[in-house]
């Protein structure tokens, strides 16, 4: 049903989301670069956490054009996309495309006023197109999670509780894309140091609600009276992806960054950040493995059990 490239989509996706989206509330609440006749002539002269904001959008923006040409590939042929484009019916994955394409807009040009000495756009205008992003970010998160949620057929994905668990894992992975960028730039001064430590703060709340959520979604699955939502719970846990579920998302994603993260904060600066890039890694792996799991999971059960109970009792009738 949906291959690797259709789950490095919904994994790119969603952490170049949360990466734009994390660098530009961090640039809005507390770096404020400045711009227009006060802006950087070069990149080499900001602050470090105004490098560590421009390259976080780099990524950010990397990370949504590289989702996007997985996608394309996966439908095989342009047409196919432009069919989605172009109909008159509205459909999710339509409004999620659309969704994409407007951040990967907003993020190429809230990077090409950092990378490049642009005097004529002021700072009101860049502040501006950061709350856009930040909206647009919030649809591209929620978006990865509903496009399973609303697909017909597969019992395991038939819950809020999948678009809120692909939701908060995207932000981690957003807050790993930061810290990560953190690594390249440069010496830390003061802010920047304060900006990592509220950073990952902000990440150990996140992973301890994604570490919530994803205990619920597999309960709930392994409880349901529906026989292909156990079913597919039970791969997760027990059966062909439980390697990906426990290993990969719970073990790289969770546990790993918790640890960590918690340890960085008791660490010298210089210390706690590169602690805190190999936390990001761990992030970002989990990130992957959860989607990969929870996608191969669902997608291979059999026909008959996906059809609900009723549907089954009146077909035997």
């Amino acid at each position: 049903m949906f291959g690797i490239l259709t789950t490095a989509y919904l994994f790119l996706g969603g952490a170049g989301a949360g990466a734009v989206m994390l660098a530009a509330l961090a640039d809005l609440a507390w770096v404020r670069e400045p711009f227009g006749s006060r802006a950087r002539v070069s990149l080499d002269e900001a602050q470090p956490a105004e490098r560590m904001v421009a390259f976080g959008l780099l990524a950010g923006l990397l990370a949504l054009v590289l989702g996007a040409g997985c996608l394309l590939l996966d439908l095989g042929r342009p047409d196919r996309l432009d069919a989605f484009l172009t109909s008159v019916v509205p459909s999710l994955i339509a409004t999620g495309a659309y969704a994409v394409a407007a951040l990967a807009a907003c993020g190429a040009f809230l990077a090409a006023v950092r990378f490049a000495y642009l005097p004529a756009v002021p700072r009101g205008a860049v502040a501006a197109v950061e709350v856009a992003a930040v909206a647009l970010a919030f649809v591209v998160m929620l978006y990865t999670g509903l496009l399973l949620q609303d697909t017909v057929g597969v019992a395991l994905w038939r819950t809020p509780l999948v678009p809120a668990l692909f939701a908060l894992s995207s932000l981690s992975c957003g807050v790993a894309v930061l810290l990560a960028c953190a690594r390249f730039a440069g010496p830390h001064d003061a802010e920047a140091a304060l900006l990592v430590r509220r950073l990952v703060r902000f990440d150990l709340a996140v992973i301890a609600l994604e570490a919530v959520c994803g205990a619920l979604f597999a309960g709930f699955a392994l409880a349901s009276d529906h026989p292909a939502a156990s079913a597919s719970a039970a791969s997760l846990v027990a059966g062909e992806q439980a390697v990906l579920w426990w290993a990969g998302f719970a073990a790289c994603g969770i546990a790993a960054p918790l640890a960590l993260e918690a340890l960085s904060a008791r660490m010298s600066a210089n210390v706690a950040r590169a602690v805190c890039a190999f936390a990001a890694v761990f992030v970002l792996v989990g990130g992957f493995c959860l989607r990969a799991s929870v996608v191969e999971a669902g997608a291979h059960r059999a026909l008959e059990l996906q059809e609900s109970p009723d549907v089954s009792a009146l077909a035997l009738e």
